[in-house]
């Protein structure tokens, strides 16, 4: 069954999706008078590449990820299944959401969820795209339908892995996006250290890539929403780093803003370890809004982020099986 996203023709001077809705009806049309034909059916070839070629086509113009409203899917976000991945007793069995605030939270009407590290693959973001720990239960405003989350834009050039992250309620992390999410009042999930702190994460080790991200402390200011400082312990040591030939990735990586790291699981495949994940959510940060925010007002919010983090870190490191954990920041 193809999945026909209802909201592409919800309003016809949406330009980008009306042509993708209007390409998906022809295509499909296309397809299926090629399909009447009696001779298709003897050919497994054309029963297989047809629909496959209109998925990838499809897939790569229907522009879902460029919009607010994306192609989220309450049903698969709320999937039993995901508490067998992230859930206390799944995967990563001990895994944990911590609230330091959690009344805070309830209180939150909408805010900017900063979250570290990245590391290697970002399991941690299961926990609050799914309700598989229990957030989207415990706070249903500030997930689902009021919420999206900011990926990578080359996470939706692969078919399959871009529906998935639609599904889960992800959209590109295009400044103009994000903005269309904060004007609708909703809130926003996003991972301020990207591709670089995914290619500084080392085993054991916790480096944070935010001395110079401040988009994400410029749209709070913007839009007067709060901050809210998240850290995952254990997402680091999922995973193996290997740095062979390290410089020139990094390189690369800061061209073409792709990363490249290189990782070994369990054995000698890319299955993660089964390590707990103790995802430690902070304190919502108060923020005044500033539509026209001065780089003083930026500098200043990104300092007091920066504080509340290192604080986030040092208060619960011990109760989550880090100790002598250092955070640092680059």
């Amino acid at each position: 069954n193809i999945y026909i996203h209802i909201s592409q023709y919800k309003d016809l001077f949406d330009i980008p999706e009306t042509m993708a809705g209007i390409l998906q009806a022809v295509m499909f049309a296309v397809i299926a008078f090629y399909y009447s034909k009696q001779e298709v059916y003897t050919n497994r070839f054309a029963q297989v590449f047809f629909p496959l070629i209109f998925y990838v086509v499809y897939s790569f113009l229907d522009g879902s990820e460029y919009t607010p409203q994306g192609k989220y899917w309450p049903a698969f976000q709320k999937w039993s299944f995901w508490k067998w991945i992230v859930g206390p007793s799944g995967y990563f069995k001990g895994s944990r959401i911590v609230y330091e605030d959690k009344k805070g939270l309830e209180l939150t009407r909408q805010c900017i969820f900063g979250a570290f590290p990245h590391g290697a693959v970002s399991f941690h973001h299961g926990m609050m795209m799914s309700d598989g720990a229990g957030f989207i239960s415990a706070f249903p405003h500030l997930s689902c339908h009021r919420r999206r989350d900011l990926a990578a834009n080359v996470c939706f050039k692969i078919p399959g892995w871009r529906e998935f992250l639609l599904y889960f309620g992800c959209i590109d992390a295009a400044k103009e996006t994000a903005k269309g999410v904060l004007r609708k009042g909703w809130s926003l999930y996003v991972l301020p250290g990207g591709e670089l702190e995914q290619m500084l994460t080392k085993e054991g080790e916790h480096h944070v890539y935010i001395n110079n991200r401040k988009g994400f402390i410029k749209l709070a200011l913007e839009f007067g929403v709060d901050l809210v400082p998240v850290y995952t312990f254990g997402e680091t040591d999922l995973y193996s780093i290997y740095n062979f030939m390290y410089p020139l990735r990094w390189w690369i990586c800061k061209k073409f803003h792709v990363s490249m790291p290189l990782i070994r699981g369990v054995g000698l495949s890319l299955i993660p370890r089964r390590v707990p994940l103790h995802c430690v959510i902070g304190s919502p940060i108060k923020v005044e809004q500033s539509p026209c925010p001065s780089k003083s007002n930026i500098d200043a919010l990104h300092s007091r982020f920066k504080q509340e983090l290192q604080k986030l870190f040092d208060t619960h490191k011990a109760s989550c099986g880090h100790p002598n954990a250092i955070l640092k920041l680059h």
